[in-house]
């Protein structure tokens, strides 16, 4: 294992652990790219763009991941990091990561980021959803929003710059905040290698199923594929 939040799991053989304990062949994925998977077959993009060739989906809550899926077909790239935009660094600066960066995006714009930065201003501790829904009258609340915005822009135009995707999902309890599908475009466009954003920026389907699905169809297509051969 690498590269996870559970740090104490980095280095561990836990996929040949839990083979071992179960006696049964066993695959491990990230959450992010099991989400995307799942509503690529399942959810929102079958349902609202099934002609979607290449899938960015997106989970923002306690971290920042996201899956790419293209052809149908989970990218899991030469490493295995593939959409890992969350560890992409925008403040160098900023705060640290327990990656060993600074500044990373989920140490910006996930929800515990999101709150820490509220209260670090507002000297109080309110959960996002609030946060969100007190911007008409909480002046820290609506700049932490803002800057929601704009950070969320300013990372995922890099992503667009490079995967240009047919349509993103954006999955997670941050994913819950509406302004994020009018005012995140606003403020991606300017980092844009492009006139115009025209990408579709939609919400899951599944719910907090999504993940168990996408494990599913992936273990499904896995083993079908070993039993071909």
């Amino acid at each position: 294992m690498k590269n996870c939040n559970t740090t104490e799991l980095n280095g561990k053989p836990l996929k040949e652990d839990l083979a071992r304990r179960l006696g049964v062949p066993v695959l491990i994925a990230n959450d992010a790219n099991c989400f995307a998977l799942a509503e690529t077959h399942l959810g929102a993009v079958r349902q609202h763009h099934p002609d979607a060739k290449v899938v960015f989906g997106i989970i923002m809550g306690t971290g920042v991941g996201a899956g790419i899926v293209i052809n149908g077909q989970i990218l899991n790239g030469h490493h295995g990091i593939a959409g890992e935009w969350g560890h992409n660094v925008l403040l160098p600066d900023g705060p640290e990561c327990y990656c060993g960066k600074r500044g990373c995006v989920e140490t910006l714009i996930s929800g515990p980021a999101l709150e820490a930065w509220y209260e670090a201003k507002a000297k109080r501790h309110l959960s996002l959803a609030r946060i969100a829904a007190a911007t008409a009258h909480d002046h820290v609340a609506r700049l932490t929003l803002d800057r929601l915005h704009l950070l969320f822009g300013q990372a995922l135009a890099n992503v667009v710059n490079i995967l240009d995707p047919d349509v993103i999902v954006i999955g997670g309890g941050v994913g819950n905040v509406q302004s994020l599908y009018r005012a995140g475009r606003e403020t991606l466009l300017p980092f844009l290698f492009n006139p115009r954003f025209a990408t579709p920026m939609i919400a899951p389907a599944l719910g907090d199923s999504a993940g168990v699905f996408g494990a599913a169809l992936l273990a499904r297509g896995t083993f079908r594929e070993a039993q071909l051969s």
